[in-house]
């Protein structure tokens, strides 16, 4: 039988399959906030607003941005819960380009969480993410900022009159 923080901390996982912002938001405390490492990826911590807007950009470029759990370590004595995850990006058809192959617009990542929740267990008030910094920062970020851009172009082409 898994314990409330095992099921919470798996739930906010799954999230980012749909990258729900009102799923992310019910596990989380109203004072959660979401950490970033490494400190070199210049990523700043985020509370529940930052990290609502931070999913609401990402779902923009995504579909969907599954996280998979390979190890959960489940800890009742410090109320943590550690996740160790892969993911794979599901970037919307709209803003790739074909001078990216379309495997490489999948991005494959991996992370480790940690969660350390309130008393019940059932919500999250701190978040440490550790990310994958040099394939985050050399491919990750890239992908997206060509997303970004090839969105824009696509926005900017609907707003020429005809």
């Amino acid at each position: 039988m898994t314990s409330a923080r095992h099921r919470t901390a798996l739930r906010f996982i799954q999230a980012f399959e749909t990258l729900s912002v009102d799923t992310f938001l019910s596990l989380q405390t109203p004072t959660c906030h979401h950490i970033f490492a490494p400190s070199s990826l210049s990523l700043p911590p985020k509370d529940n607003a930052a990290f609502a807007a931070h999913i609401s950009g990402l779902k923009q470029l995504m579909e969907g941005f599954p996280v998979r759990a390979k190890e959960v370590i489940d800890s009742q004595e410090s109320n943590q819960v550690v996740v160790w995850a892969t993911s794979e990006t599901r970037f919307r058809d709209e803003v790739k380009d074909t001078g990216i192959p379309e495997d490489e617009w999948a991005y494959k990542g991996e992370y480790m969480f940690v969660f350390t929740m309130d008393e019940s267990g059932e919500k999250i008030e701190r978040v440490l993410e550790f990310l994958d910094s040099k394939k985050t920062k050399d491919t990750l970020l890239a992908l997206m900022e060509r997303a970004r851009g090839n969105k824009a172009r696509i926005e900017g082409d609907k707003s020429v009159p005809n």
